[in-house]
């Protein structure tokens, strides 16, 4: 018995990632809101009248989940957009890169069961990568994408570390 766990254990190691990224995504859960604007039910996008859409990232776990705030370099760039245009192309949106005066790790606390909710203003200018439109209407497929990786600090304070992606939204961005 010891030969044959000897011989195939390593096996396991091969899967090991996909456990461990499994049980990431079972802690937290990411979810895109683009509220329904139009009277024929699509979720309008625009820069001009509808520029704000929300993340929320629920704790599922039974013990409180620490995430870096979006404020420092820690957390800045941990949220992003993609966008699939119906002609095929992606775009990715992401916080515009700015300088720091002054920077020291800080994270939000999420208890059991509660929910983070995260703004993203389109207009506020703080967010870069948008699809170009050209004064045109594109049907769009909009997915948020949410990540902490592993460095010393994120270990230090308890911070959650791994990936989890929103479901997709068909949207309609001018």
């Amino acid at each position: 018995m010891n030969r044959a766990l000897l011989k195939y254990g390593w096996i396991w190691l091969l899967f090991l990632p996909a456990l461990v990224m499994g049980q990431a995504q079972e802690l937290l859960s990411l979810r895109l809101v683009v509220p329904i604007s139009t009277p024929d039910g699509q979720r309008e996008i625009s820069l001009e009248k509808y520029q704000s859409l929300h993340v929320i990232i629920t704790n599922h776990s039974d013990v409180p989940q620490k995430l870096w705030k979006d404020w420092n370099t820690w957390g800045y760039f941990n949220l992003k957009l993609v966008w699939k245009l119906s002609n095929k192309t992606f775009s990715i949106s992401r916080k515009a890169p700015q300088s720091w005066d002054g920077d020291f790790p800080d994270f939000w606390v999420l208890p059991p069961g509660e929910s983070l909710v995260i703004e993203i203003d389109m207009a506020s200018g703080e967010w870069d990568g948008f699809p170009d439109l050209y004064g045109e209407k594109y049907h769009a497929t909009l997915q948020a994408f949410y990540e902490n990786k592993a460095d010393v600090l994120a270990s230090e304070f308890g911070i959650w570390v791994g990936k989890i992606a929103s479901q997709e939204l068909e949207v309609v961005f001018q």
